[in-house]
């Protein structure tokens, strides 16, 4: 970033579109409301309300962008889900576990769908072919688990076998799992579009496959490495770096960055901060 004007950089976010910005945000909260939806859709035979499980899932992703350990929000969201809900465990951790493996799937469709059609991706080949290889993991793992029944080693864990359970109910739910798909689907899109829409009224000219594109790949890579709190300067360093491979100015660039950084990690960061605040957690009564 050694070419970046400063004082453009200020005007790019002191003029920034506050009609835009607030479509743009409500975008993106549509988006999220699919995702709670989606984990509510995996929930099956469990009647945890939307606005539970919007709290719950929130509170976990702003957790994990406090944390330089990506796995740390799942784990609370655990606790909150089996201490306060009395979801059983095996139940938990599959619906956790499958909709990590929807993300990797769905976003290495897309990114693999990039590389062939747009041409300015070609430079990030390497890191796409990781996201396709992480997706054929996730998956893989999912197999694992449910086959753990017949491994020596991995049938001596209790909550890996009742897992294994739960995911092969999931597997036969075939409505439920293509509904899930689907949201995962319409869930990135959303975030795509939400990020069209402010690119535009930033001056920032992109498709909206390019603006998803863009927000898979980089949330997939701050999700993965490690990083300061709230991914701080990982995040809009992709931004930036991607953006340059479409020839966007480095103040347009680095601004738009900072603007849809605050954006996706505020909010969840926020309601992690009051749902934690309420701790200790009193068990649900049935």
């Amino acid at each position: 970033m050694r070419d970046m004007e400063w004082h453009s950089l200020t005007t790019q976010l002191h003029d920034l579109p506050v009609v835009y910005t607030l479509i743009s945000l409500t975008l993106f909260s549509l988006a999220m409301a699919l995702r709670v939806f989606r984990w509510q859709v995996l929930f099956l035979g469990e009647g945890i309300p939307f606005h539970r499980l919007l709290l719950i899932q929130n509170a976990g992703i702003g957790l994990n962008s406090l944390s330089p350990v990506r796995v740390v929000g799942e784990a609370a969201q655990f606790v909150m889900l089996t201490l306060k809900y009395s979801v059983k465990r095996e139940v938990a951790v599959a619906t956790l576990g499958i909709q990590r493996v929807l993300d990797f799937v769905i976003g290495g469709l897309l990114l693999s769908v990039g590389l062939i059609f747009v041409p300015a991706l070609q430079d990030f080949t390497l890191y796409i072919l990781a996201s396709i290889a992480m997706a054929i993991l996730s998956l893989a793992a999912v197999a694992v688990v449910i086959w753990s029944k017949g491994i020596p080693v991995l049938n001596r864990v209790p909550l890996l076998v009742s897992t294994a359970g739960s995911l092969r109910h999931l597997m036969c739910a075939k409505p439920q799992l293509a509904s899930a798909v689907g949201l995962t689907l319409g869930y990135w899109l959303l975030l795509g579009l939400s990020a069209w829409v402010l690119a535009y009224g930033m001056g920032i000219e992109i498709s909206v496959l390019v603006a998803t594109l863009l927000i898979v790949g980089t949330m997939g890579f701050v999700g993965l490495i490690p990083s300061l709190p709230a991914s701080v300067g990982t995040f809009e360093f992709v931004v930036y770096q991607l953006l340059k491979a479409f020839e966007v100015g480095p103040a347009e660039a680095l601004g738009f960055g900072l603007v849809v950084h605050a954006m996706i990690f505020i909010p969840p960061i926020v309601i992690a901060v009051v749902v934690f605040g309420s701790w200790p957690f009193k068990r649900r009564t049935t």
